[in-house]
C-alpha cells in the first residue's frame, strides 16, 4: 500500500499530538534502547469519523477512510491491518470493505509500509450504500486493529447509525409536470414510518400555489388560504401505523385555473400533534365538505410513482408548468415643466395576461421589485413612494450599498420598487408608484426608463421597458418648491 502523497491536516495533528504524548510517558532509559516495547512504540489507528450517521432514504454512499500512524522512531514495513465490518450486514445489502476478496466484510491489508513516525498512511475506507428500512434506528460498529513484526498494536472502533427519520412522503407524482389551463393532474401519494414507533394517526399536509386546487373535499382535512395565496391542506389520517412501514394515498387530482402558470405542489407528512384535539379553527379554515374521507393503506409492492429525490426533513415537491403566458407591461410618462417646476408622474407594472405568476429566481425580484427606474439626468426626484429603494446609481446595483438614499428618499438616481403584496402579480392587476420631480436648468435633457424586472418568458418583452422623457418649458412663472 502507498503512503498518501497529501493527508489531511487533522490527522497530521493527530499524529503530531500522539507522538508528543508517547515522548511525554518515555524515560530516559528508554530514549536510548535501540528498540523500544511496543507500549512506548504503538500503531495509531485514526477514522474519517468515529460516528457516521446515515438516514434509511439515503441514496448516497457513505466512505469512512482508516489511516495507520506510527508515533515510534523506526520506521514500519510489515503492518497488517484488519477491518471487522461484518456487523454492517443488517445495516446494507452494498457495503465495501478494504482488502476483502471474498465478500464477508472483513479485510486484512497486509505489508502497509513504509509507516513513518507522525506520517499517517492511508489503508483504505468502509463504504456503505443505501441502508436497509429495518435498519432504521439501529446502530453497528466496526473494528479495527492493526500489528507490526515488532510487536506494536493499535485498536480503533467507530459507530454506523441509521438514524430515525420520522415518517417521510416518498410518493407523489413526479418532479416536473404539464398541464394545459384547466387540466388536472392525478395525485398519488404514500408515505413510509421511519420509526420504532406505532403511531395513532398521522397528519397530511399539501401546499398548493394559487393557481392549483384539490378535486376532492375529503371530510377529514382543512383548507386554508395563506397570505401568500398558497393554499394548505391539512388532513389527519387514521392509523394505526406500523414502525417502519408504509402507505399509500390516493389524494385525487390537483385542477389548474385558467391563468396559471408556475405553480407547485408541497407534500408532507408527521405524526399527528397531540395537542390538536380541541385547538381554535382559524378565521379563513375551511373542513371539506366531500363525501369521503381521506385514509391510507397498506402498500402494495406493485405500487408505482415512488420519488428517488426524497430527503429527511425536507418537503417533497412537484414543479407544474402550465401551457400558458403572462404579459407583462410598464408605462412610462413625459415630463413636461419649466425649470424648478415640480411635475408628479405615476408608473405602473401591469400583467396583461393571460397567466398569473410569481417572480422567479432569474429575475431578482427578491433584490430589485417588480419594477426598476432609471431617473433621467436633467430631474431631481423630490418625493419617492415608501415601497421604493433608492440608489446613487442609475444601473442596476449589486446588493445595496452604504449610504443609499433608502426606503422612500429622494435625491436617488435609480430606484427598485417593491410589491405591497409580495411578488405574485395576478393577470388584470397592476402596481402603481408616484413619484414627483423637480425639472433642473441643467440643459440636459435626455430620457431616463422604466423597466419591470417581470421578464422571463414574456411573449411581449418590448413593453418589458418604457422612457421617461423630459420637456423643459422656457420662462414664465415657476411653481413653489414643496415643502
Amino acid at each position: 500500500m502507498n503512503r498518501a502523497s497529501r493527508r489531511p491536516w487533522h490527522l497530521t495533528l493527530a499524529g503530531t499530538a500522539l507522538v508528543v504524548g508517547a515522548l511525554l510517558i518515555t524515560t530516559a532509559t528508554d530514549a536510548g534502547t535501540t528498540r523500544p516495547d511496543a507500549v512506548t512504540r504503538p500503531l495509531v489507528l485514526v477514522v474519517d469519523t468515529p460516528r457516521e450517521e446515515m438516514f434509511p432514504m439515503d441514496k448516497d454512499t457513505s466512505s469512512n477512510g482508516i489511516w495507520v500512524s506510527n508515533v515510534g522512531r523506526a520506521s514500519l514495513t510489515d503492518v497488517t491491518v484488519t477491518i471487522d465490518a461484518s456487523a454492517l450486514k443488517t445495516v446494507s445489502d452494498d457495503v465495501d470493505v478494504p482488502c476483502d476478496p471474498d465478500g464477508d466484510l472483513i479485510g486484512s491489508c497486509r505489508g502497509i509500509g513504509p509507516v513513518r513516525r507522525g506520517a499517517p498512511v492511508r489503508v483504505g475506507a468502509v463504504r456503505v450504500g443505501h441502508p436497509k428500512t429495518s435498519a432504521t434506528g439501529l446502530s453497528r460498529q466496526v473494528r479495527i486493529t492493526a500489528s507490526a513484526g515488532d510487536g506494536s498494536h493499535g485498536t480503533q472502533r467507530y459507530t454506523t447509525l441509521v438514524r430515525e427519520a420520522g415518517q417521510v412522503f416518498d410518493r407523489a407524482a413526479g418532479t416536473r409536470e404539464r398541464l394545459a389551463p384547466g387540466g388536472t393532474l392525478p395525485l398519488p401519494g404514500g408515505f413510509t414510518n421511519f420509526t420504532r414507533t406505532t403511531l395513532p394517526s398521522v397528519e397530511v399536509r399539501l401546499t398548493l400555489s394559487p393557481g392549483l386546487s384539490l378535486t376532492e373535499r375529503f371530510r377529514n382535512c382543512t383548507w386554508v388560504r395563506e397570505e401568500t395565496r398558497r393554499t394548505t391542506v391539512k388532513c389527519e389520517v387514521e392509523g394505526p401505523f406500523a414502525p417502519l412501514s408504509s402507505y399509500d394515498l390516493d389524494l385525487g387530482a390537483v385542477r389548474a385555473s385558467a391563468d396559471a402558470l408556475r405553480e407547485s405542489i408541497g407534500y408532507e407528512v408527521g405524526a399527528w400533534p397531540t395537542d390538536a384535539v380541541g385547538s381554535l379553527p382559524l378565521d379563513d379554515e375551511r373542513t371539506g365538505d366531500g363525501p369521503g374521507e381521506l385514509t391510507a393503506l397498506p402498500r402494495p409492492s406493485t405500487t408505482t410513482h415512488l420519488r428517488a429525490d426524497v430527503e429527511a426533513r425536507r418537503p417533497l415537491r412537484t414543479a407544474v408548468g402550465v401551457a400558458n403566458t403572462a404579459d407583462f407591461a410598464v408605462t412610462g410618462t413625459t415630463l413636461r415643466g419649466r425649470p424648478g417646476d415640480v411635475v408628479r408622474a405615476e408608473f405602473t407594472v401591469r400583467n396583461l395576461g393571460p397567466g398569473s405568476r410569481e417572480g422567479t429566481q432569474k429575475e431578482g425580484l427578491g433584490n430589485y421589485g417588480p419594477l426598476w427606474l432609471s431617473v433621467p439626468p436633467g430631474v431631481t426626484v423630490v418625493h419617492a413612494p415608501p415601497t421604493c429603494f433608492g440608489h446613487r446609481t442609475g444601473r442596476l446595483p449589486k446588493g445595496y450599498p452604504p449610504r443609499e438614499p433608502g426606503l422612500g428618499g429622494s435625491e436617488g438616481r435609480g430606484y427598485s420598487c417593491g410589491g405591497t403584496s409580495g411578488q405574485f402579480l395576478a393577470a388584470g392587476k397592476e402596481l402603481r408608484y408616484a413619484f414627483e420631480f423637480r425639472l433642473d436648468a441643467s440643459g440636459d435633457l435626455r430620457p431616463g426608463f422604466v423597466t419591470t424586472m417581470y421578464q422571463e418568458d414574456d411573449p411581449h418583452p418590448e413593453n418589458n421597458t418604457a422612457r421617461v422623457v423630459v420637456k423643459e418649458r422656457q420662462g414664465g412663472r415657476r411653481s413653489p418648491p414643496r415643502p
